[in-house]
């Protein structure tokens, strides 16, 4: 079925790109006509492109918009709703030279509501930051292979460990702070993971790093990934405005089914789509 949206999606986008490509030439082949002497190789491209655009391709865009819909209404939309009793959330940061920021994450993080354990995976640090993170309160663990995937997934399996239902991935730079927590958890009752975002200017720090360039890439290469999972409906299950927000709520169940799928370790994190997920 997502081959079939992903195709119906692909082939309207072509038929517009073809429909204006019409108009287009028919335009500048009658001015062309316009400021010479009569051509019937014009006259026959012109009236070629006139009969694309005003006959063959209304109908195939009519035909492929109602295929979509009637593919969109087949099967039911199931709404999951599963609240997490007792809350026992265990919050993940990664850190890499970060002793002067990591005392107040911890701390930021750790008087949340229903934060049991804040744990903070050191990446080879050369300065104090294993030795802050523990004295704020946090139990640190050392991950030797050097990277931003390698921290976060290490992180991930050390709340496995625990009794956690609920697992939070940030970064302990500060780019993030504790009550945002509260803004994922509610919808953890209909879904299996929360992404944060960085693109909603109302929640966006002025001081942040995402100037316009960014904020319109990151939202351009969410998209596309969405296209993936087009449906005419509502885009898809997955609804994406943000392709590098460390920042994330999930359910236990959920992490242990993609922990072993959690594969790339050095500047990115791979984190698989198969599980329905919603973004905040």
């Amino acid at each position: 079925m997502k081959k079939l949206f992903l195709f119906g999606f692909l082939t309207l986008s072509f038929l517009f790109i073809i429909y204006m490509s019409s108009f287009i030439a028919y335009f500048i082949l009658y001015i062309l006509d316009i400021q010479t002497s009569t051509s019937l190789f014009l006259h026959l491209i012109m009236n070629v492109a006139c009969f694309i655009f005003f006959c063959i391709l209304p109908v195939m865009v009519c035909i492929s918009i109602a295929l979509l819909i009637i593919l969109s209404k087949r099967g039911k939309n199931k709404i999951k709703y599963n609240p997490i009793q007792e809350q026992k959330i265990v919050v993940v940061l990664t850190a890499y030279n970060d002793e002067e920021s990591i005392p107040i994450a911890v701390k930021d993080f750790k008087v949340q509501k229903n934060v049991i354990k804040v744990i903070v995976v050191d990446n080879n640090s050369s300065d104090r930051t294993y030795e802050y993170a523990r004295m704020s309160g946090a139990e640190v663990v050392k991950e030797e292979n050097q990277g931003y995937g390698f921290a976060c997934i290490r992180g991930l399996r050390e709340a496995l460990k625990t009794d956690a239902n609920v697992i939070i991935l940030a970064e302990g730079d500060g780019t993030f702070v504790g009550y945002d927590i509260n803004k994922l958890i509610p919808f953890l009752d209909n879904t299996d993971l929360v992404l944060g975002t960085r693109t909603t200017q109302e929640l966006l720090d002025q001081q942040s790093q995402l100037d316009w360039f960014l904020v319109w890439g990151n939202l351009f290469l969410a998209k596309l990934i969405q296209i993936k999972y087009f449906d005419a409906k509502c885009w898809g299950k997955v609804r994406l405005t943000d392709v590098g927000c460390t920042m994330r709520a999930m359910r236990r169940e959920a992490l242990e089914k993609i922990i072993d799928q959690l594969k790339v370790g050095g500047m990115q994190f791979f984190t698989p789509h198969d599980y329905g997920c919603f973004e905040e």
